[in-house]
């Protein structure tokens, strides 16, 4: 975006360009903040005070009336009908099962199922039950971990593509 010197502003404000030229730099004005500071420091008292005598002093009562029959445009309300909840809800279903299924074949390629089902076995061979008990605790402590983690893991998962929607 091209901005306008101090000049410029002077010579657009004293009316002394090309009407192109003078286009352009009120369609500036709009959009640029920069440059309406640097035009309206151009105006002085003598000018606000010709503007004063200018404007009636009805103006601001009848720029309220005439607003008072304006409508705001509201935005469409989506209504949510069952067919629109029977997709969203076989979505869910949808991203869960595929959640599932992704950390199940994660912990299969990792080889966690058969460390499981190679462990199982050393612990029931194990002489002393204390050490059997801490062992079986383990595995059972971190399983339920590992099923914990994932039950969040999902949760999280659909509570962001709730907040999506």
């Amino acid at each position: 975006m091209k901005h306008y010197d101090y000049v410029e502003w002077v010579l657009y404000k004293n009316n002394l360009l090309d009407k192109e030229i003078h286009r352009r730099m009120e369609e500036h004005l709009l959009l640029c903040d920069e440059c309406m500071e640097i035009f309206l420091s151009l105006i002085d008292e003598q000018e606000m005070e010709n503007v004063g005598a200018i404007i009636p002093e009805d103006f601001t009562v009848k720029v309220l009336d005439s607003i008072k029959n304006i409508t705001p445009i509201k935005k469409p309300i989506r209504k949510t009908t069952k067919k629109t909840i029977k997709k969203k809800v076989s979505n869910d279903f949808f991203v869960y099962y595929a959640a599932v299924a992704s950390v199940a074949i994660i912990l299969t390629a990792t080889g966690f199922f058969g460390r499981i089902v190679d462990t199982v076995p050393q612990i029931s061979s194990n002489v002393s039950s204390k050490e059997s008990r801490f062992k079986a605790s383990t595995i059972y402590d971190l399983t339920e971990e590992i099923t914990n983690r994932t039950s969040k893991f999902i949760n999280n998962f659909q509570f962001r593509i709730g907040k999506e929607d």
